[in-house]
């Protein structure tokens, strides 16, 4: 009988571990994503201001 409980514990304790990560995991993903768009709205704005500024980019 303990060992069905504890059994059953375990189960119950890896489910919710594996669900938190699983979010953790969902979450720096979505960092990355919006640190990805950032740098590329930086990227494109450097770009303008500096062809508006009149310096050559990439030559």
């Amino acid at each position: 009988m303990a060992g069905m409980i504890l059994r059953k514990t375990g189960v119950v304790l890896l489910t919710i571990l594996k669900w938190l990560l699983h979010a953790a995991l969902m979450i720096l993903k979505l960092l990355c994503t919006g640190l990805k768009l950032f740098l590329l709205l930086l990227a494109l704005t450097a770009r303008v201001v500096l062809s508006l500024v009149g310096v050559a980019v990439g030559d």
